[in-house]
């Protein structure tokens, strides 16, 4: 088959690769429809970091990407829940399938869980065809979603939720989002619906700024005196709810002196080694502060039937789409960060 494979920093090439083949009784084969590029796989292609694992020249060749959607072509004799010909949307990342934690939800606190294509252990979706292990578990049926729709739904719809929920905005509220990347664009729609009064949505880049005041959202570009601003609009109080959903060192830094007396601050960009936070404003404002690894699957059933019924718009974040053979321009056009690029859709035909 074809994929995108991680040959190191910077490099990620179009190329052949093995056929992937069931790993299980519980796993199924998709043939992939569509994929994209997640915030996070950009620590890769830096030749960062995500968690331990170091992504230098000499790091192992695998498929990248976490987010696709498929259709199933082969299926093991332990998938019930789904069958050849099914169109499907996969979560991020997984487990086992078989032990204790997995059989009763809780996939993440499996010893054994991963995401796709961060690595040879789970070889990614940016492919004609992936291996989805614990498929009962991982797969969910696209019947009413559009392509687009099941693409946010695979991890950056899911992410958005967690981390922001994890700041436990309050009807009245208000609430601060750090990064405006697809996951910060949609925070903000969600903390409307959650029912923030008002919501501050920090991003350097103009065009997504503008997205997020589309929505509602009071915008603001970091600078020296955005503190100031912030507590000039709320009058001297800070922000209730913070969620910074960029991972930028620059944006988390800025996170806990905008935050309230009593208030909350939550984490969801992969971190670098050396990203520490100051412990005295935890302490002396009395800040509780999340930090997660969404579980993607335990995200679906608060969000999906708002999409099916169009609670949700998420509109207008996929603002390129390309081919799967054109995936190394795509990798270059998402680190670029130049105005108009939110989220990327790559077909695989």
């Amino acid at each position: 088959m074809k994929a995108l494979v991680f040959n190191g920093p910077r490099d990620i090439r179009y190329e052949s690769y093995a056929d992937p083949e069931l790993r299980s009784a519980n796993s199924a084969i998709l043939k992939v429809e569509s994929c994209s590029i997640c915030g996070s796989d950009l620590h890769m292609y830096h030749g960062a970091h995500i968690g331990k694992t170091e992504y230098s020249a000499d790091a192992p060749k695998f498929c990248c990407g976490h987010e696709f959607v498929g259709e199933v072509v082969e299926a093991g004799s332990d998938v019930h829940g789904f069958k050849v010909g099914d169109k499907v949307l996969a979560a991020g990342g997984t487990g086992c399938g078989t032990c204790a934690q997995c059989l009763t939800g809780d996939v993440w606190q499996c010893r054994a869980s991963t995401a796709f294509g961060i690595g040879p252990s789970l070889q990614g979706g940016q492919a004609e065809f992936v291996n989805v292990p614990n498929a009962d578990r991982t797969l969910y049926s696209m019947d009413g979603l559009t392509t687009e729709q099941a693409l946010l739904l695979t991890d950056g719809m899911a992410t958005a939720y967690f981390g922001l929920t994890r700041a436990e905005p309050k009807p009245g509220g208000t609430v601060a989002v750090v990064g405006l990347g697809p996951i910060g664009i949609i925070a903000v729609e969600l903390a409307f619906i959650l029912g923030a009064t008002e919501v501050f949505a920090i991003d350097p880049v103009d065009s997504r700024r503008a997205m997020a005041a589309k929505l509602g959202a009071t915008t603001l570009a970091p600078s020296p005196d955005m503190i100031g601003q912030i507590m000039e609009k709320t009058n001297g109080a800070g922000i209730q709810s913070v969620f910074e959903a960029s991972g930028a060192k620059g944006a988390i830094n800025s996170v806990l002196p905008m935050v309230a007396r009593q208030g909350n601050a939550s984490f969801i960009g992969i971190p670098e080694p050396d990203d520490v936070l100051p412990l005295p404003l935890i302490m002396f404002k009395n800040i509780t502060v999340r930090g997660g690894i969404c579980d993607v699957q335990n995200m679906w059933p608060h969000l999906i039937p708002l999409v099916r019924s169009g609670r949700i718009k998420s509109e207008g974040l996929f603002s390129h789409q390309f081919d799967l053979s054109e995936g190394a321009d795509a990798y270059r056009l998402f680190d670029s960060r130049e105005e108009g690029v939110i989220k990327l859709r790559i077909d695989v035909k």
